[in-house]
This record gives C-alpha cells, sequence and structure tokens, in this order.
C-alpha cells in the first residue's frame, strides 16, 4: 500500500510519488563497463561466435510497457483531483506486472550486473496547484530517497510466504534522478541462483510507484499480515535488510506496480 502527503491543501494522510530520460546513475565508469559487457554478450550470443557457448542476458522485470510512476499530484480548489504516491519502509516484488507471472524470479543461475528505477518527479513547493510533496515524504519516512536490490531465497512450505535475504547491492541515493529512469551499474555483481527473487528495498521512500493499473499488477511486501495499508502500517514498516535474516511478506497488493529492473546474465 502507498502513500499520499497529508498537506495543507487536502492531501489525505497516506504516502504518495512521472518517467522521463534513462540515465546512469552514480557509478559511471561502472556503468560504461556494463554497456561493452552487454555489447560483448550479444556478439557471443551470434550464430558462429568464437567456440564459447553464447551467454543469455535477461532483464527481469522488464514488461512491454512500463506504466507511468505517479507524482507530482494535483489540486483543483483545495481538492486533491490527481494522487501522488509512493512506497516506503518496505521491501517488495511483483507477484505478476502486465501479464507477465513471477516477472522477478531468476530463471538460471547467473550475476546480476545491474538494476534500474523508474522515478517520477515529485513537486516541491506549496502552489494553488502542488504541494511540497518531498518535504512531506522526507519527514514522514526520513531523508533521502533511497533503495537498493536484494536477492531473496524462498522458504519452503512458509505460510504466508517468508524469504531469506541472501545478498544485496549497495544503497543508491534517488533524489539527484528523480523524473528518470537511472542504471546502478554493481561494481560487484550478484550471485543468483535459479529460482531465487530479486526484490526492491526501499529503506526511506521511493517515487517509483505506479497505482490503479491493472488488477493483475501484484505485489508482495515485507510488512506482517493485516499491517498492510495504514499510515502507521506503513511508517512502522521496516524492510529486509539483514543478510542472513528471513522475514514474511504477509501483505499482497493489487492494481499496482514497483518500477525497478534488474539486468541478470547467465552463468558461463
Amino acid at each position: 500500500m502507498a502513500a499520499t502527503p497529508g498537506a495543507t491543501r487536502g492531501l489525505q494522510h497516506e504516502i504518495v510519488s512521472g518517467a522521463a530520460e534513462n540515465r546512469f546513475g552514480s557509478r559511471a565508469p561502472a556503468a560504461f563497463a556494463l554497456v561493452v559487457l552487454l555489447a560483448a554478450l550479444v556478439v557471443a550470443a551470434r550464430p558462429g561466435a568464437a567456440d564459447s557457448a553464447p551467454l543469455r542476458v535477461v532483464v527481469l522485470g522488464k514488461t512491454a510497457e512500463t506504466p507511468p510512476p505517479s507524482c507530482p499530484g494535483k489540486i483543483v480548489n483545495n481538492v486533491e483531483v490527481v494522487p501522488c504516491r509512493v512506497e516506503g519502509h518496505v521491501t517488495g516484488f511483483q507477484v505478476s506486472a502486465g501479464g507477465v507471472s513471477r516477472p522477478y524470479e531468476a530463471p538460471f543461475d547467473g550475476k546480476l550486473v545491474a538494476w534500474s528505477i523508474t522515478l517520477a518527479r515529485p513537486s516541491r513547493a506549496d502552489t494553488k496547484t502542488t504541494t511540497d510533496e518531498v518535504g512531506f515524504f522526507d519527514e514522514f519516512l526520513g531523508e533521502p530517497a533511497q533503495a537498493r536490490i536484494g536477492v531473496l531465497r524462498p522458504v519452503e512450505g512458509s505460510k504466508p510466504p517468508q524469504y531469506k535475504l541472501v545478498r544485496q547491492s549497495p544503497l543508491e541515493r534517488l533524489n539527484p534522478y528523480f523524473g528518470s529512469t537511472p542504471i546502478f551499474a554493481l561494481e560487484h555483481p550478484l550471485t543468483v541462483l535459479r529460482g531465487q527473487v530479486v526484490a526492491l528495498t526501499v529503506p526511506t521512500w521511493a517515487p517509483m510507484f505506479a497505482f490503479n493499473v491493472s488488477p493483475e499488477d501484484t505485489w508482495r511486501g515485507s510488512r506482517a499480515s493485516g499491517h498492510c495499508a495504514s499510515k502507521e502500517d506503513i511508517q512502522g514498516g521496516h524492510p529486509q535488510q539483514g543478510v542472513g535474516k528471513v522475514k514474511t511478506y504477509g501483505c499482497y497488493y493489487s492494481n499496482a506496480r514497483l518500477l525497478y529492473t534488474a539486468t541478470l546474465v547467465k552463468s558461463p
């Protein structure tokens, strides 16, 4: 469940959060190396490439169409007509997205070499049509906006489902990339085994949330069952960041998308 700024102009006290041009993340040299690597993989995968087995590259979470993230919201006559929603204090992953089932489950053993996140551009000022969404989220969920990816191993037979965090990427500060889709190349690629899940962890908040989309767009969050939707549930949530620890994913949401991808290269 997302939240929206509950500010002076009729915005409700929930958490709230468009996408634009692609930009590389904070590790430009590593990002350039990633481009070179992916180009090499394409060459290696071509028929007749030098005596080596072709490597496979999959972008987990990529679908035919990506819905835009919400934000900024819009106010007319002190009434919120377009809400801005974000996610915060949670680790989550899509169960289905754009008609694709289990889009973040690794289909083979490999290495995560990069990840991306599609970010809205929340407003920063109180005007007749907007409110200071960035200031609201900073106060409500902490600052700055941050995210990372984590590799989860399902705990067999657990109900509600539980997952063990086996690896995670460094945290990335998102504020410089609002309104774009940054790509963060991993200096130390993360090992992923077939059947493991790549999740998005948001320790503070991130405007990468699309809502009012297809009911087939569903995701699971690291909140306890029965504590999924209220302001207190969101503000009091704890993302999964302890490597080796197990956490229950007791909340199941529909009509919403977490907008991130992860690039997986198959082990040779």
